[in-house]
């Protein structure tokens, strides 16, 4: 009866050794396996001694290295409000001015349009050159060129051709045998010649005589162009006039008028 309580304290030692060499074991490979598993998965599971502690705060730095570093999108997308609330705040509207700051920046705005102005100088001249009669280019020296390439200049009684042709304007009724006058006055006379020159350049209804350095150019317009005057022209009620006397000196209008 005494052999069989002897026993169990036997039974008992063994398990708390098996127990002890299970915890070891255990620890063992818990202290081996620790620092790795922080290294690789980025835990922060606590060391058994110094190395482990030294090995978890190795893991923590790395950690922390790899959060700081803005190495993917995440990490801009986290900047990305920061950036948004700066643009927010410049976007924000001027808070409203007073009189007096109104008052004062229209006065630095004039100042300023006062001095640009001074830089610049006066306002260009109208590039577009006056037309004489609406019509006529003046080149100078008392010179005006019509459209088609016509040059009236001084000359002829009147002093100029202009001048001579402005009787070709109007009626002369006591004036001896035909006077042809152009209809519209003298813009009317010039626009008249010019058509007739562009027609007898194509020798279109148009006869030529060559005098010397005279040309003389009879065009038949095919239409009234004016009238004939003078005391044969009014003797027959001023007939009507459809063709135009042209005579140049080269380019140079010497003359022209209806028939």
């Amino acid at each position: 009866m005494n052999a069989s309580p002897s026993k169990k304290p036997g039974k008992r030692v063994g398990k708390k050794s098996a127990g002890s060499i299970a915890v070891v074991i255990l620890l063992s490979l818990y202290a081996f396996l620790q620092p790795r598993l922080n290294d690789r998965f980025g835990w922060n599971l606590p060391g058994l001694n110094r190395s482990g502690s030294q090995a978890q705060t190795r893991s923590a730095d790395s950690a922390d290295q790899v959060r700081s570093e803005p190495t993917d999108d995440r990490g801009s997308m986290e900047r990305a409000p920061v950036d948004a609330k700066r643009t927010g705040e410049a976007d924000k509207p001027a808070p409203p001015q007073s009189a007096t700051e109104r008052d004062q920046d229209s006065t630095s705005k004039k100042a300023n349009n006062r001095s640009t102005d001074f830089i610049r100088g006066p306002p260009p001249k109208d590039s577009k050159p006056k037309l004489k009669y609406g019509l006529l280019v003046d080149t100078g020296s008392d010179r005006f060129l019509s459209p088609e390439g016509l040059l009236y200049g001084p000359g002829s009684q009147e002093g100029h051709r202009l001048e001579h042709l402005r009787r070709h304007v109007s009626d002369m009724p006591s004036r001896s045998g035909k006077h042809g006058v152009f209809d519209g006055g003298m813009e009317g006379a010039l626009e008249t010649i010019d058509t007739a020159y562009a027609r007898a350049k194509k020798n279109q209804r148009t006869t030529k005589q060559v005098g010397g350095n005279r040309t003389v150019y009879t065009v038949d317009m095919g239409r009234r162009i004016g009238y004939v005057g003078g005391r044969d022209g009014n003797r027959k009620r001023k007939p009507m006039a459809r063709r135009v006397r042209l005579v140049l000196e080269g380019k140079k209008v010497i003359t022209a008028f209806p028939l």
